[in-house]
């Protein structure tokens, strides 16, 4: 006879196994700091490749200026004013990043325990059946 409860709990690992579960399970292979880390690493580059792009198109459009400052020699505080914004855009990028990679871990390791209760439901139910079996 067909046990419903456990085909159901069959379907929800089935489901889990070939959706999230693949991204779940090479998050799995990392520790919680190492895998913010890591991330935060990736996230620092490139947000300075981004801010520099910014940079880049901010002399693009400012090149007459820039240049009166340059042969003014007044360039001293464009630059100081640039390691400012840049200090202060990746002190913001890279909490947001901190934030946002802790709660995704988290998240997977929630997604992750449910997996494995749901696998010691389907075990015991299969034991209680084999001990009512005998």
């Amino acid at each position: 006879m067909i046990n419903r409860d456990r085909v159901r709990t069959m379907t929800r690992l089935a489901i889990y196994e070939e959706g999230q579960g693949v991204a779940d399970d090479k998050m799995n292979a990392y520790f919680k700091n190492d895998y913010i880390v890591n991330n935060l690493v990736w996230s620092f580059i490139s947000g300075t490749i981004a801010f520099l792009l910014v940079v880049i198109l901010y002399c693009c459009y400012y090149y007459d200026t820039l240049l009166i400052r340059v042969f003014e020699n007044r360039i001293m505080g464009l630059v100081t004013t640039a390691v400012m914004l840049y200090a202060a855009f990746m002190i913001f990028f890279l909490a947001v990043t901190f934030f946002i990679y802790r709660w995704r871990f988290n998240a997977t390791r929630n997604r992750l325990s449910r997996y494995r209760r749901r696998l010691d439901h389907l075990k015991q139910s299969y034991d209680r059946e084999d001990r009512q079996g005998r």
